[in-house]
């Protein structure tokens, strides 16, 4: 075992007093700190949630900034029920911003989460999800606790290590959990980790080794693809560039899509690592550009085609401003041309 991991196991071995459980979820929105724009989507969209067996809504951004207050701040006054925000606990609040690392943020951020819910259940939402019918919550929460399942997912685990041995396990967005299955395991067990179980090694996701510890007829997959858009590996992307130098190929259009989002639905202030978006289309035929786009391919254009279809239903959303879905859709031009599709607008 690592001298990361023996820390990680020692200081989060234990969750401490549960809080006095009320009927309901949680709803948990881990966020990233440094990228307040998703936090403002984050909320105007579960905003639009039925809120019937909603507990509370708890932020948790991977840092705290002055922009992560205002947004919550401002949003509190129309938001449907208790929203509150809980900062991490340090030294992880002090460090984890410098390491970077999407994994270890995102368990600490649900481990932080489950210790402050109050809810008999926990729902974990992810950034870059759109919830696009106004039940999808409230059916998915109704469905795990009426068929008394620990934890129920809406896609199955991206990892087909699992499936091949036999094991169906669920993704964590939008996972639907029962507080008292996840709080009967260590907590630094639902972090990523490199573990052993029935005598292989393998590399865990955020949830993965309870799940794989837990009888397969209390896990369900609870699908709602009608219900959900959902892009992936967005903040995982971004990290990645921020570490990296020179060239960066953005080979599933995710930093275009924030660069979207930020020209869109950005309010408050904030210094954005992400290129503007004429700088991001230089690089499609710029080699030496600081992120470059593949060139067109059968692949790519499939790829294309699908980030722009899921796109559109996002600009079609009620969350988009009034007005801005041509503008946006103006701004890709470049690069719908360049992939060959015809996205203009009438």
């Amino acid at each position: 075992m690592s001298l990361g991991a023996h820390y990680w196991n020692a200081r989060f071995s234990e969750w401490g007093p549960a809080l006095p459980e009320q009927p309901g979820y949680s709803l948990l929105m881990p966020v990233p700190g440094d990228l307040p724009v998703f936090l403002e989507l984050a909320l105007a969209v579960c905003q639009l949630q039925d809120p019937a067996s909603r507990v509370e809504t708890l932020v948790l951004p991977d840092r705290m900034t002055p922009s992560v207050r205002n947004i919550v701040s401002r949003h509190r006054a129309q938001y449907p029920g208790d929203l509150r925000l809980v900062p991490l606990p340090q030294p992880e609040r002090t460090v984890l911003p410098r390491l970077r690392n999407p994994s270890h943020n995102h368990g600490v951020q649900i481990i932080t989460g489950i210790r402050a819910a109050r809810g008999s259940h926990v729902v974990l939402h992810d950034a870059d999800l759109f919830l696009l019918q106004p039940d999808a919550l409230e059916r998915h929460y109704r469905a795990t606790r009426e068929r008394d399942l620990y934890v129920a997912g809406v896609s199955p685990v991206w990892d087909g290590w699992f499936a091949e041995r036999g094991w169906s396990l669920v993704a964590t967005w939008e996972m639907c959990a029962w507080r008292g299955w996840l709080r009967s395991f260590p907590p630094h067990m639902h972090m990523g980790h490199d573990a052993e179980i029935y005598g292989q090694s393998h590399t865990f996701d955020t949830t993965l080794h309870p799940q794989a510890l837990t009888p397969p007829e209390r896990i369900g997959l609870l699908s709602q693809d009608e219900a959900i858009v959902h892009f992936n590996y967005v903040i995982s992307t971004y990290r990645h560039f921020q570490r990296s130098s020179g060239t960066f190929t953005d080979d599933n259009f995710r930093l275009l899509l924030i660069r979207v989002f930020i020209d869109l639905f950005a309010q408050e202030p904030c210094l954005y690592e992400v290129p503007p978006l004429t700088e991001l289309a230089d690089g499609l035929t710029d080699p030496g550009a600081r992120v470059t786009y593949e060139a067109p391919s059968p692949g790519t254009r499939e790829r294309f085609a699908a980030f722009r279809g899921k796109l559109d239903r996002i600009l079609d959303g009620p969350w988009t401003p009034p007005g801005e879905r041509d503008r946006a859709r103006a701004a890709l031009e470049a690069f719908d041309n360049y992939y060959g599709l015809d996205y203009r607008t009438s």
